[in-house]
């Protein structure tokens, strides 16, 4: 079946005709079908009757009447008398079926009501439309030849984004906007000051509401419609080309150039994605080397670092840290998988920390600039607060930062990895649960690993932990842990009652019986030491 081009242009009955619309299925307002099409666009708001324009194509997935699909009713009768000429609405996702009420009405206006397949991508069926509808037009295609052939020339002599964007601007006469993957923004020359009176959730919202045809976007006192294109550059997440119609009607052949400059844009950010993975591994090897002391010159650092676009601060500090995983250590490729997701996001919001896989484990660098506007205990507790942002990307997976102590040279770093490794097994071998795990924190932890495995601890604990718990397995109770939580509570019998959910004659009836049991006296401040050391290492035990 051919599809119909008249002398008036390309009608809504063509409409059937394409690959993308054949399972489409006209409901009503068959009386209008021979009407030419001049545009096409894609609404999701409610006041959509607003926006539109004689000659329009409407496409919806009916959200803005999906708690009362009998709105379509009013909205039928409202887009006719505007003079739009067809209403595409895309029914199972936020309704059933159109009502028997909208056909009537369809019906009644002469305005062809289409019900669009579940699968139709209105991006598809919007550049099929606006093409067919320019070949009725060789003036037109013209036009969008040069315009193509000119912003290939500006791609191909590398004179920049800024340059790519105001080139486009000049063509479709409206403001321009790149949004990267992390919510960034890239403008034209016109669109820079507008941006300034824009939040930056307003931008993550054309990415969380999936409307990426046309939107509304409120600037100052002024409604704006917002055409929203993805670049696509093969990426989950892509870039989003942002057309404010702002100074201009937004023509059939401005669609078009959008659509062009979205393809070219997108083998351009392609190459560069390219170029910037090879750079990713450089700077990996680089930290790698860094944390593990494999850089003896000072000098051969600086210019590694600057190779890797990462100039080195002789007033910066750093503080490298590992990831200990409570349950299970995931494989290496799965690590890496996460540093990259870990760092993407630390990119997002400029927390200046970087994420590797070394030997097997999740390692991460953390860069403490000079800050003036903060105290220094902000700045020093800048590892948890980043933690504390970045723990949702490891999902139900327990795990603990475990950090080094704070490197105030570039060649002190590997000291830093040292002993955030060391951190990481006291971590493991005494079972802290703590979210972060400061290796100059430690205390008394650090003493007993040290210890570990040699003589002097195993005798210590046969004179005091071995009674103590031997005391606990004849009462059947728990002693231990009541002594752990006493002294906790610093000694103070109501207060580790009140802990332990117990009555405060309960807690003095246990303190009595270990000092009757063990003949010590617990308000000698060498012996709650010796005992407090005692529980403290069977935790390592």
């Amino acid at each position: 079946m051919k599809e119909t081009i008249t002398e008036e242009g390309f009608t809504v009955r063509a409409l059937f005709d394409l690959p993308q619309l054949k399972e489409a299925v006209l409901l009503g307002g068959e009386t209008g079908l021979d009407r030419p099409i001049s545009r096409i666009n894609v609404m999701e708001v409610p006041d959509v009757v607003d926006w539109v324009r004689p000659g329009e194509l409407l496409m919806t997935t009916g959200y803005p009447f999906k708690h009362d699909p009998e709105i379509l009713v009013t909205l039928i009768a409202q887009l006719a008398g505007k003079g739009v000429v067809a209403l595409g609405v895309k029914t199972k996702r936020f309704f059933d079926e159109v009502p028997k009420s909208a056909v009537e009405a369809a019906n009644r206006h002469g305005l062809p009501l289409v019900e669009l397949p579940p699968s139709t991508t209105f991006s598809d069926v919007v550049r099929e439309v606006m093409e067919r509808v320019l070949v009725s037009d060789s003036k037109d295609l013209t036009v969008l030849q040069g315009r193509v052939q000119r912003l290939s020339h500006v791609l191909l002599h590398g004179d920049g984004l800024h340059a790519y964007l105001n080139h486009l601007q000049t063509m479709i006469r409206n403001p321009v906007v790149l949004l990267d993957p992390h919510n960034r923004i890239a403008a034209s020359s016109e669109a820079e000051p507008l941006c300034r009176d824009i939040a930056e959730e307003e931008w993550a919202k054309f990415r969380t509401e999936q409307t990426l045809e046309t939107n509304v976007l409120q600037i100052g006192e002024r409604s704006v419609r917002v055409h929203v294109a993805a670049v696509p550059d093969g990426q989950v997440r892509p870039y989003l080309m942002l057309i404010l119609e702002y100074s201009a009607d937004y023509g059939t052949v401005d669609t078009l150039t959008i659509n062009w400059a979205g393809r070219l844009l997108g083998f351009e950010i392609s190459n560069l994605l390219a170029r910037k993975n090879i750079e990713a591994k450089y700077f990996d090897q680089f930290l790698q080397d860094w944390l593990a002391g494999r850089i003896v010159s000072t000098d051969d650092l600086r210019l590694r670092a600057e190779a890797c676009g990462w100039p080195l601060d002789e007033a910066d500090r750093y503080v490298a840290g590992v990831v200990s995983f409570h349950d299970r250590q995931s494989g290496v490729r799965e690590l890496q998988e996460l540093a990259k997701r870990l760092n993407w996001e630390s990119d997002s919001r400029k927390s200046g920390a970087k994420w590797t896989v070394l030997e097997g484990e999740l390692v991460v660098l953390f860069t403490m600039r000079q800050d003036l506007n903060n105290g220094p205990q902000v700045k020093d507790r800048e590892p948890e607060r980043v933690w504390a942002g970045l723990r949702a990307l490891l999902q139900e997976q327990s795990a603990s930062l475990c950090l080094g102590k704070e490197a105030g040279k570039q060649n002190e770093v590997s000291t830093s990895y040292r002993d955030a490794k060391r951190a990481a097994e006291i971590r493991t071998v005494c079972g802290l649960q703590e979210e972060t795990v400061r290796y100059g924190e430690l205390g008394v932890y650090l003493l007993l690993y040290r210890l570990l495995g040699t003589e002097e601890l195993e005798e210590y604990q046969r004179m005091y932990l071995h009674p103590l718990l031997e005391l606990d397995r004849k009462q059947q109770g728990s002693l231990l842990n009541t002594l752990r939580n006493y002294f906790e509570c610093n000694c103070n019998a109501k207060e580790t009652a009140e802990r332990m959910f117990v009555h405060y004659n309960t807690i003095n009836y246990r303190l009595e019986r270990i000092k009757s049991e063990l003949g010590l006296r617990l308000d000698d401040p060498e012996t709650k030491l010796l005992l407090h050391m005692a529980i403290k290492s069977g935790d390592i035990a």
